[in-house]
């Protein structure tokens, strides 16, 4: 029933009419109240399921950042631990480095000290060659002046008594 429907007598509306659009004005507004308390608890109950979706997605969005800074830890220790023993392979071959190199230093300075001794030696022998050299020389020169002497000392006309 609309408005313009209702009837009317000589002094306005009938009180029956009055009191029946109202009445159907009530339910028509209690119909959608209900509807609308209908809608607000269907609403309402989605909000809190959706209220607990977002919140289990935040505890499993915590557990995960909770996991991966615990991985960025380890991450961070491996290479902190990475660059320490880094460092002390660093150091422990330029130990070694050095060690082989005094090693090598050494060597050479023994091979060094042998040589000049080989070489003190060859020089050694060298004069001794030379003044045996000398000495014989000398000799030489001694044997082919007495030989000379006797050459000339050696009769030369009458061999034969000495057949």
């Amino acid at each position: 029933m609309r408005l313009e429907e209702l009837k009317k007598g000589l002094w306005g509306y009938k009180k029956d009419a009055v009191f029946q659009y109202i009445s159907q004005q009530e339910e028509q507004f209690t119909q959608k109240m209900a509807e609308k308390d209908a809608q607000l608890e269907q609403t309402s109950r989605q909000d809190r399921a959706r209220i607990q979706d977002l919140e289990q997605e935040n505890r499993t969005l915590k557990e995960e950042l909770a996991r991966l800074r615990a991985q960025q830890d380890q991450i961070s220790q491996a290479i902190l631990d990475a660059r320490s023993s880094a460092e002390i392979l660093k150091a422990e071959s330029r130990a070694q480095e050095e060690k082989a190199r005094e090693t090598v230093r050494q060597a050479l300075e023994q091979d060094l000290a042998a040589l000049e001794n080989y070489r003190q030696q060859v020089m050694d022998l060298h004069r001794a060659i030379r003044t045996a050299m000398k000495g014989l020389e000398q000799q030489v020169e001694e044997m082919e002046q007495q030989a000379e002497e006797l050459h000339e000392a050696a009769p030369q006309e009458n061999l034969t008594l000495f057949q």
